[in-house]
């Protein structure tokens, strides 16, 4: 479960430097619209979000469950 938390945050960071950025943009040239460029492409959004999740379905489909070693067990006073 460590690799998926991993990845939240990654996707969370991506998009918060993208947003970021879209919005520098709009600062440095007046003519640019985040409102126009987020109008004309959020169905990419859409798309990407369904690629990710077909690809995570099929890589870890066939895959053996992994034991935790690492941490200890709740049940028993270490």
């Amino acid at each position: 479960m460590a690799a998926r938390t991993r990845g939240g945050v990654l996707i969370a960071g991506l998009i918060l430097i993208t947003i970021g950025a879209i919005f520098l943009l709009d600062n440095w040239y007046p003519g640019f619209s985040p409102w126009r460029l987020i109008a004309r492409y959020w169905p990419v959004l859409l798309i990407i979000i369904g690629l990710r999740k077909i690809y995570c379905y099929f890589s870890r489909q066939n895959m053996p469950p992994v034991p935790d070693i690492g941490t200890p067990d709740m049940r028993t006073k270490e």
